[in-house]
């Protein structure tokens, strides 16, 4: 694996996943099932078509937060490693794998922070590409385009405001989680 800096806060590993653990991802996502994703509003979640029109599927497993988690941790970068009082503890255990057809994107937004309690909060998105087999589908930041392949890893502070741009042919399949950060105990 590989990690190659973007910037300081936009991360790349590539080869995260193999070949065959994308196309395992794959079949596992479509067996769970996916719907239309939604976004969160001041009222709740609800469908906006308008902002995002991919489908979404929910998967809960500790156990896979704990084995990405040890791939991920010994190449985490150490700017990521520890943001001033929080340190980078796991993954969130809800994953959602995502799947973008013809015509489906997901219009400019910040992600939000997932808080597990009071100690620990998400401040990270980890995403994996599972297929690089379309058109479209970049993951866009200001001034800076990135073009998924499969099996590479991307990492991004929730904060920077990002877009998955439309796909234009075939299907797109992305495994999504969050970088959890636990705060120091007070001495």
């Amino acid at each position: 694996m590989q990690v190659i800096k973007l910037t300081d806060t936009i991360f790349l590993i590539e080869d995260f996943f193999t070949r065959q653990e994308c196309l395992d991802t794959i079949v596992r996502s479509e067996g769970i099932g996916y719907e239309l994703a939604k976004v969160n509003t001041a009222s709740g979640a609800k469908v906006r078509t308008d902002i995002r029109n991919n489908s979404r599927a929910f998967y809960k497993s500790e156990e896979l937060a704990q084995e990405l988690w040890s791939k991920l941790q010994p190449v985490l970068p150490p700017s990521l490693a520890s943001m001033a009082n929080r340190t980078a503890s796991g993954l969130n255990e809800l994953f959602r794998f995502y799947r973008y057809q013809r015509g489906h994107q997901f219009k400019g937004h910040y992600d939000e922070s997932y808080f597990r309690n009071e100690q620990e909060a998400s401040e990270l998105t980890f995403m994996v590409y599972l297929n690089d087999n379309f058109q479209g589908g970049d993951t866009t930041f200001r001034g800076l385009r990135v073009r998924p392949r499969q099996g590479m890893a991307l990492i991004f502070l929730h904060s920077l405001y990002h877009e998955g741009s439309e796909v234009t042919q075939g299907v797109k399949y992305v495994l999504r989680s969050d970088v959890m950060y636990r705060t120091a105990p007070a001495v």
